[in-house]
């Protein structure tokens, strides 16, 4: 909803959903879509993406012996 507040990201808003569905999207219909949304859906979508091998870290900055699985850095 913020990025809605000033004129250039609307604009950008409405064109990339013209470009992309073809219509666009009230406010109150993208929050109803959202809160349709149930927690096992929620649980499903993120074990189909975030499985162990498919994982990336990167870390900057002092990790003072941090350990990350099998990795002590």
């Amino acid at each position: 909803m913020l990025s809605l507040e000033s004129t250039g990201s609307r604009m950008a808003n409405l064109a990339r959903q013209h470009l992309y569905f073809g219509r666009f999207f009230e406010l109150d219909e993208i929050i109803e879509a959202i809160e349709k949304v149930t927690a096992e859906e929620l649980q499903s979508i993120a074990g189909e993406f975030f499985q162990t091998p498919r994982l990336a870290l990167t870390a900057l900055g002092n990790l003072d012996g941090e350990k990350f699985g099998d990795l002590e850095c």
